[in-house]
């Protein structure tokens, strides 16, 4: 998906932060759009989990400027408090109160003075998006490690947050349970237009879920090594698995259907100018849009209905005698494409 920067809520300039007179962070500039999903990712001693504790409040930068809603939280700290009102955190290993689920659900709203029947009501309404409908009085001791995630979710979303912190929140889950606490923040996120931020180690998840995935490496943002990525919808046709949204049609292999993410590996794809017989079973017809010299090879952005970018030698670039507006025939297997 596009990401709008129009409306930010969250606005990071030249952000730093040093530890023993080392430097671990340094974040020249990032937005975060109002209503989108982000997901910080990178691997461990990347810098992520030190932006994501800065960003909720939970580490202060070494130096530099973070904006929130138009209000400044560091270093002047004017919309500190904003930002202490209107943002909640969820973390991987959630702590529950030994009490009814309900107790813990409200308890942003009893500490706030809402009156108790509006504390009910609220509480149904967030159970009932984590899909815990009717578990007000179960204690929280009797969960499960899936529903205790969902019951802090819940806890969260009770108090309206403009801004969801999702630390590693579905760590040590199994893959369907994992699915379910994706589709639940997908519909937060629609319901309300909550913006997410979450951090995760699981790169399919970082793209299945996000608007934009945020790579962080050695303190620095960097950019995606994954291209040609593009969302929609795979579904079981006699022709076998077949990815599509309304742009684009791709055979793939994969053991599930339903919403997905998929990314074509530049390097896996073959251009010709004319079609080919192959056993290749992905034919997409396209024209260049773009021509990048890289040094080594030639990059190519091509525009079949979706723009995909492919990596070619400049031995056959030159052969194809190829340039922008030249109609070519792409071709890769359906084993190559990654289901995210």
């Amino acid at each position: 998906m596009a990401t709008s920067i129009d409306d930010p809520v969250y606005e990071v300039f030249d952000v730093t932060k040093e530890f023993d007179g080392k430097r671990i962070l340094s974040i020249p500039h990032l937005t975060f759009s109002k209503g989108k999903i982000y997901c910080l990712y990178g691997p461990n001693g990347s810098g992520k989990t030190t932006l994501f504790e800065i960003l909720s409040l939970l580490q202060r930068p070494t130096h530099g400027r973070i904006v929130y809603n138009g209000h400044e939280v560091y270093p002047k700290g004017e919309g500190f408090s904003k930002l202490r009102l209107h943002t909640t955190l969820v973390n991987q290993n959630p702590l529950l109160f030994d009490t009814t689920v309900e107790r813990n659900v409200d308890y942003g709203l009893r500490i706030r003075k809402v009156s108790r029947d509006e504390r009910s009501k609220k509480v149904q309404e967030c159970l009932d998006v984590v899909g815990l409908g009717g578990f007000q009085k179960r204690k929280s001791r009797t969960l499960s490690g899936g529903e205790s995630q969902r019951v802090s979710i819940a806890r969260a979303l009770c108090i309206s947050p403009q801004v969801l912190f999702l630390d590693e929140f579905s760590a040590n889950i199994d893959y369907e349970n994992r699915i379910g606490l994706e589709n639940i923040i997908k519909n937060i996120n629609r319901r309300y237009g909550t913006t997410i931020i979450f951090t995760t180690h699981y790169m399919d998840q970082a793209y299945r879920l996000s608007d934009n995935v945020v790579h962080i490496f050695k303190g620095r943002t960097v950019s995606a090594h994954i291209r040609n990525i593009f969302r929609g919808t795979i579904k079981k046709t006699d022709r076998g698995m077949v990815f599509e949204n309304d742009k684009l049609t791709v055979l793939v292999k994969s053991p599930r259907q339903g919403e997905a993410v998929i990314a074509v590996p530049p390097e896996a794809i073959t251009v010709s100018r004319d079609q080919l017989s192959s056993s290749m079973r992905n034919c997409l017809q396209g024209s260049i849009r773009h021509i990048i010299d890289d040094g080594k090879s030639v990059v190519c952005r091509i525009d079949t209905g979706e723009v995909l970018e492919v990596v070619i030698t400049k031995e056959s670039f030159r052969e194809m005698g190829l340039e922008p507006g030249s109609s070519v025939y792409l071709y890769f297997k359906a084993s190559s494409v990654e289901v995210l």
